[in-house]
């Protein structure tokens, strides 16, 4: 059973580090706690915060998001990142993540909260939908050499 749960903010680099390894299970590549708190300063001048659940001081949940803009929704709030550690899933961290976020963007003027999430990744899938987001396209990228 959880103990006692609190949503913050994870601000400074002691902050970030801590929450490397529960990263690195959504972003294998990322390679140490530096690497993911200098990308997280790069990502963070386009406006990306990591909204983190702490049980006890540790990081069990995650979201990285960002407000942005476009033709298609006009102002809306992006999650880049949403993960709970795999022994702790299924303990609500992911909806409380999802409906805290969707309050952000509401406070923001968002109209959309939006996300992309791999094919085959269906257990994801079934979690977005019970959350109440809809599949409504394909994402498409290109390596550019």
């Amino acid at each position: 059973m959880a103990t006692q749960t609190t949503l913050q903010h994870a601000e400074t680099e002691a902050e970030l580090a801590a929450c490397f390894a529960l990263l690195q299970q959504l972003r294998p590549h990322l390679r140490s706690a530096r690497e993911l708190i200098d990308r997280t300063a790069t990502q963070r001048a386009q406006g990306y915060r990591l909204l983190v659940v702490w049980d006890a001081g540790r990081p069990v949940a995650a979201a990285g998001y960002r407000r942005m803009d476009n033709l298609i929704y006009g102002p809306f709030l992006y999650i880049d990142d949403l993960v709970t550690d795999a022994g702790e899933r299924g303990r609500g961290y992911g909806e409380q993540l999802i409906e805290a976020v969707s309050g952000i963007a509401r406070g923001q003027g968002c109209s959309q909260l939006v996300l992309d999430t791999g094919l085959a990744n269906a257990l994801a899938q079934r979690f977005y939908f019970r959350a109440g987001l809809l599949s409504r396209g394909l994402h498409f990228a290109m390596e550019l050499q």
